[in-house]
């Protein structure tokens, strides 16, 4: 049974990669790819999949479309969120409209926020944007 739903996971996080939401693609695409440390996209953590995950600063950046907020998936999203906050992670959350409206104040968010998380872990951990 466990296998079987790893097997799943790992698929559905690979189908999530090829045909992302176009916030998540936006996103990745004009900003986090291009940022230090790296993220990866949908990163299975346990039985959860998230959107962008920074291993080294155990950072979660989530896209959130309207599904997050229904009241039917209020329950598996707390436990969700309760899941990775004992794994050590910190989440950042922004909603589509944020990527879609305000695209530069979501990556100033993201880029003090990866320096915040660094000092909080006491890591030495420079955040850089690289041009490519």
């Amino acid at each position: 049974m466990k296998k079987d739903l790893t097997h799943e996971l790992v698929d559905r996080a690979r189908e999530m990669r090829n045909e992302p939401t176009a916030e998540e693609s936006k996103l990745w695409h004009l900003y986090l790819k291009n940022l230090e440390p790296r993220f990866i996209r949908q990163k299975i953590i346990g039985f959860y999949i998230v959107d962008f995950y920074c291993p080294r600063m155990k950072l979660i950046i989530e896209i959130d479309g309207e599904q997050h907020y229904l009241e039917e998936n209020a329950v598996y999203e707390k436990r969700r969120e309760e899941y990775l906050k004992t794994q050590g992670c910190k989440i950042l959350r922004f909603y589509n409209s944020d990527i879609n409206k305000s695209l530069k104040d979501t990556e100033t968010t993201i880029y003090y926020s990866c320096v915040e998380r660094a000092k909080e872990l006491g890591a030495d951990i420079s955040v850089e944007l690289s041009e490519e």
